[in-house]
């Protein structure tokens, strides 16, 4: 997991990928709250789960790849 964070006196891709994620996943979420007649509650439940997905896939990609 170290490789995650820190490689070779850097920042490791998988913390950028999880920033570029999070932050995409910021401006679907901007989008769907704009287009979407939605309880609010309901809606941020829903992201924060695809979120959590999202970041789960990348964890366990960088896990599997190392």
């Amino acid at each position: 997991m170290n490789g995650f964070l820190w490689t070779f006196g850097h920042l490791g891709w998988g913390i950028f990928a999880v920033l570029v994620f999070s932050g995409l996943w910021l401006l679907l979420s901007d989008l769907c709250w704009r287009l979407l007649a939605i309880c609010i509650g309901r809606l941020l439940a829903l992201l924060a789960i695809g979120w959590m997905l999202g970041i789960g896939c990348i964890v366990f990609g960088f896990y599997m790849a190392g």
